[in-house]
Order: structure tokens, then sequence, then C-alpha cells
């Protein structure tokens, strides 16, 4: 059943729909300052909103196949190596250097993702993505306070975290 999706998309095309919700989910962590357990609350955040993704959108073929198990432990960790090095091989094509830069990447990804999945596999699957991407980024947003000490006081979503919701939210519901 997932390989039948995957097929629908060359390599780079699949990376890159499979890599935009931890990129969404890296952005939002990177955009307040939440100190080093804020930061380690909204890494698990992350983690877990995507793994969400499978319950959330049972019938979605393109979320199960990104969250596909792996067969062993070996095999997850070389799929964990080959990602973080075509990540890392991309940024530095890319030349990109700050959170600024990563952002605007992400974006980018975001657009061409969505555009990937509605053309490929339907409205339904997109705008299911959609919503999954979406839900990622709030719930990395919410996982920690920012501005407070020790995870006390601060502001539950900051500035920088409400402007880059607004500008995924605008590009995932602005695509086709």
């Amino acid at each position: 059943m997932t390989n039948s999706v995957k097929d629908q998309f060359s390599d780079d095309e699949w990376f890159l729909i499979a890599s935009v919700p931890s990129m969404v989910g890296a952005a939002m962590a990177g955009a307040g300052k939440s100190g080093i357990i804020g930061t380690t609350k909204e890494a698990m955040a992350s983690m877990k909103s995507m793994v969400a993704g499978k319950n959330d959108f049972p019938d979605n073929q393109v979320i199960a196949a990104i969250l596909e198990k792996a067969d062993s432990f070996a095999d997850a960790k070389d799929k964990a190596g080959v990602y973080r090095e075509k990540t890392l091989s991309q940024l530095k094509e890319r030349e990109i250097k700050t959170p600024e830069q990563f952002n605007t990447y992400m974006l980018e990804n975001c657009e061409k993702a969505i555009a990937l999945v509605r053309d490929r596999s339907g409205a339904q699957e997109a705008d299911q993505y959609r919503q999954w991407s979406m839900a990622i980024a709030e719930k990395v947003a919410k996982a920690a306070s920012e501005g407070g000490f020790l995870g006390f006081g601060g502001e539950q979503v900051s500035e920088g975290e409400k402007k880059l919701l607004a500008q995924i939210d605008g590009v995932l519901n602005n695509v086709g």
C-alpha cells in the first residue's frame, strides 16, 4: 500500500514531502527562546505530533508512508543517517546559516510539498497533510513558555512563534 504512494514521486520529491513536517517542527522550535528545558519539550512535542498523524489521519496513504516503521533498529538508524546527511547537504548547498534563512527554505518547501501531494495524491490527501503539518507547528509553539526562567513565567507562544505560525498557515492554506 505505502510503496505505491512513494512510487508516485521521484526520490527527491518524496524526500521533500517526508521532510516538511520535521522542518516545520524544527523551525517552530527555533522561533522562540525556550532554553534547554523548553527546547526539549518542543522536540518531544514535534515527535509526538508527527506520530499522531497516523491516528489522526488513518486513511492518508502519504502520512502512513512517511511514518512507515523501519524493519529493524539498524534500518531505522541507517535511514535517519541518510536523512540527516541529505538535509545537511541541502542546507549547505543553499548556504542556509540563519534561522530566518531556514524559515524561508521551510516555507518554500511547504508550498512545494502541498502542491506535489495535491497533484499526485488528490485534494483530500493534501488537505490532511496540511492539517497535520499545521498541527505540528501549533503543538511545538505551545509546548513551552518563552522568556521565563526554568519553565516559569514568560508567554505560552512568543511573538516570533506567532509570526511564524501565521506564515506557515498562510503558505499551507494558500496553495492551489
